[in-house]
């Protein structure tokens, strides 16, 4: 199935196939429910503060204690630029190969220290570790809500030890595993109340939580069909030892269209999807902070964990203009082997809400192990890669690295990236590729 052109966001599939957000949400006078469908994710660690340093093409200044960092070009030059391998390092992942090596919408991966990695996966609801050389180790963890069991597995990090800490979404649950995948315990997510809708956006490798909180409350009847909005995102950060939760601020969330709307008994029902080309707030957390952008422009703040404004990060951007043949290009990528049923409610979609004048600016952030900041500018339609945008951990713009098309990184090294690829067959593999950082 095609690309739906909405925002980057938490989606099933592979690469190739990402969805946006489809949300039904039940309200009730007493106690409004809400269902995300799979959703996929973005994982993240960072790296300690260092001081700005950007060359004549940018700027730093310092406002009322913000850093602000403006870049006006790259850094690197020449064949300082990094780059992935020609080749990947590891590729797994067959049609009917053995059970082990046949994924179904893998969320999320990790390295540990011996250079073995495990992954997540969402729709198998279980987490399987492999050799570095791909000989499958061992799997753990099933479908259900006894310990060490998943519903809705969304975050693995891997933390002091080789410890893996885990999110399931649906049961609003982390729970930790030994590096044999013994199950060690778990804890609830702590102190959002039932009457929304929390989201785990990173896990720091101590157990911190970035999340999201969403209300669902509406008051005066359903929304009508066709409704665009915004809602109201509060950012939170919870540590793992003691119970005080952060609030970073209030930003906006996912561009979103009602698709279909209607009374149901002791409330009503409606189904919301993203706008195509819509807007949306991306977040990212780790050990340097918080990452918080509005893709509507090219502009990232960072915050601490307890909520302070540290830096706004921006980049030179030339906005893309939205014109009609890019419009029949999205479509007809996203229409690509839709069954009747989908391709109705896709071009529902499309006619559901005006198109943008511009598209986004970005569409994901993931922070690499050494605290580097890579930001995907949004895909156009047609392109044959991917073009991630990399920020030093003090905010200067290094410049881009072009990723395949269909290559989703999971995990961004010092020296490799691990990600999930969707072949012609629409087949998953999980690929390790080399990250080349030239001298200098």
């Amino acid at each position: 199935m095609g690309r739906k052109w909405g925002h980057y966001c938490p989606a099933g599939g592979v690469a190739k196939a990402q969805p946006g957000p489809e949300v039904e949400v039940e309200v009730g006078s007493m106690s409004p429910v809400a269902r995300i469908v799979p959703m996929l994710a973005l994982l993240l660690s960072a790296c300690g503060e260092a001081p700005p340093s950007v060359e004549s093409s940018g700027s730093v200044r310092d406002s009322a204690g913000i850093q602000i960092v403006e870049s006006a070009g790259p850094v690197w030059s020449g064949g300082s630029a990094w780059r992935l391998g020609e080749a990947p390092l590891l590729d797994i992942g067959r049609l009917d190969g053995p059970d082990e090596t046949q994924f179904f919408r893998v969320i999320a991966g990790t390295r540990l220290s011996d250079g073995s990695f495990v992954l997540g996966s969402m729709g198998s609801h279980d987490l399987r570790r492999f050799t570095a050389d791909g000989e499958h180790v061992w799997t753990v963890g099933r479908e259900g809500e006894g310990p060490g069991e998943f519903v809705g597995l969304m975050r693995l990090v891997s933390g002091p030890g080789d410890t893996l800490l885990t999110y399931d979404f649906r049961q609003r649950r982390f729970s930790r595993f030994a590096a044999d995948g013994t199950f060690l315990d778990a804890r609830p997510l702590e102190g959002p109340s039932e009457s929304g809708f929390a989201f785990v956006e990173s896990l720091l490798t101590d157990g911190t939580a970035v999340y999201t909180w969403r209300a669902f409350d509406r008051d005066g009847g359903p929304p009508a069909e066709g409704e665009v909005s915004r809602d109201t995102l509060s950012v939170q950060v919870l540590p793992v030892a003691g119970d005080t939760v952060h609030q970073l601020g209030l930003f906006p969330g996912d561009e979103t269209v009602v698709l279909q709307s209607g009374e149901v008994e002791g409330g009503f029902s409606i189904m919301i999807s993203s706008t195509a080309f819509g807007r949306s707030t991306q977040i990212v957390g780790g050990a340097s902070g918080v990452w918080v952008g509005d893709t509507d422009r090219f502009e990232i703040r960072r915050y601490s964990v307890d909520g302070r404004l540290e830096a706004i990060v921006r980049r030179r951007f030339d906005p893309i203009a939205v014109d009609d043949a890019l419009v029949q290009r999205a479509m007809a990528e996203e229409l690509e082997d839709a069954d009747d049923d989908q391709r109705r409610q896709i071009r529902r979609r499309w006619e559901s809400a005006p198109l943008p004048p511009t598209l986004p600016a970005y569409e994901a952030l993931e922070v690499d192990r050494a605290g580097n900041l890579w930001v995907q500018l949004f895909e156009v339609p047609g392109a044959p890669e991917r073009t991630w945008s990399v920020f030093s951990a003090a905010g200067a713009w290094l410049g881009d690295v072009a990723f395949p098309d269909r290559f989703r990184p999971l995990e961004i090294g010092d020296d490799y990236v691990l990600g999930r690829f969707g072949d012609d067959l629409d087949v998953e593999h999980v690929q390790i590729w080399p990250l080349i950082k030239p001298a200098g």
